[in-house]
């Protein structure tokens, strides 16, 4: 497949990981396009490959925030569609119809960007860079993430979140033909010490659970949303006194995040973007898509935040 010419005067995206917090793309697109930045070519990681796809496909970045902040829990809980645990707990189709509902496009040729998407193949741990074909069904395996959704087939190929190998792809962006790489970041940066711990001998055991009986002792769209809804809210009734460990959707997240966030710091330091963005999101975890609105606005300061930066790449 020949690659198309990448204007001189533009740059190229790398948009990454983050899940809840990966709607800040939403935000730094809004001031790209209202500071007039031409954008040549995107690669996507998970919702960095939606937000890029929907983007590419023409879809404004105004258009999207609206559907952002207006999709209440309601709708939310429509998208769930869960199974009975064998490789995922949501099988991902009625996602996969939102989706198709927001893309204007089927396939990436008929998109007004370059673009690419990634995929991690689940039984071999092989990187895929999916750059043409159906679209749809490439976006549901990029954001297919693992244990929580089914691995999509696709090309002969079981699929799941391409952050599983590279969060942000920088590296991509460049083989899309870029010369200059815009690389935006939803995963917070943190320092990790090395700190000693013990157990403790504890006087009485503690009464042995059932795991079986916890695990489905509610309905799965019940929680689903207990996880999604942010743990101390005054609002949710789920809220207890005593401190407990987190759910299983949200120990998912969370040791995905672990991860994602030491191959990030490895992959920035070697593929290192011109410029990179990392926009404050004052600790908003992984799942408060219910926070659209701060995150988005997030974005839009980071990038304003950074603009000086982005506009001396055009001058090079």
């Amino acid at each position: 497949m020949t690659t198309p010419a990448i204007p001189d005067n533009s740059i190229g995206l790398a948009l990454g990981s983050g899940a809840a917090r990966g709607l800040v793309h939403i935000g730094v697109l809004k001031t790209l396009e209202a500071e007039g930045i031409p954008i040549g070519c995107i690669a996507g990681t998970s919702i960095g490959a939606l937000i890029g796809a929907l983007y590419a496909a023409g879809v404004p970045p105004t258009q999207m925030e609206e559907v952002a902040r207006n999709v209440d829990w309601q709708q939310l809980a429509g998208l769930i569609d869960p199974i009975i645990p064998t490789s995922g707990l949501i099988d991902g189709k009625k996602v996969a119809r939102f989706i198709a509902e927001l893309l204007p496009v089927e396939t990436f040729e008929e998109l007004r960007i370059p673009l690419a998407v990634l995929a991690t193949d689940v039984e071999t741990g092989e990187l895929l860079v999916i750059r043409r074909g159906l679209l749809r069904e490439a976006l549901r395996a990029a954001i297919s993430f693992p244990g929580i959704f089914t691995p999509v087939y696709f090309a002969g190929r079981f699929l799941v979140d391409g952050g599983l190998c590279n969060p942000v792809p920088v590296d991509v962006a460049r083989d899309l033909g870029a010369r200059r790489v815009l690389g935006v970041c939803a995963i917070p940066e943190v320092e990790k010490r090395p700190q000693e711990a013990f157990l403790p001998n504890p006087k009485r055991e503690e009464p042995r659970k059932n795991l079986l009986f916890d695990f489905f002792d509610s309905t799965m769209v019940e929680r689903l949303l207990r996880e999604l809804w942010p743990p101390g809210s005054k609002d949710n009734p789920a809220v207890e006194k005593e401190r407990k460990p987190p759910g299983l959707l949200r120990i998912f997240a969370q040791c995905i995040a672990i991860m994602e966030n030491e191959i990030n710091s490895l992959r920035l330091a070697r593929d290192g973007a011109d410029v990179l963005l990392r926009p404050d999101l004052n600790g908003v975890t992984l799942l408060e898509f219910h926070k659209a609105r701060e995150i988005i606005r997030a974005g839009e300061e980071g990038a304003h935040a950074g603009i000086a930066a982005i506009r001396a790449l055009l001058d090079h």
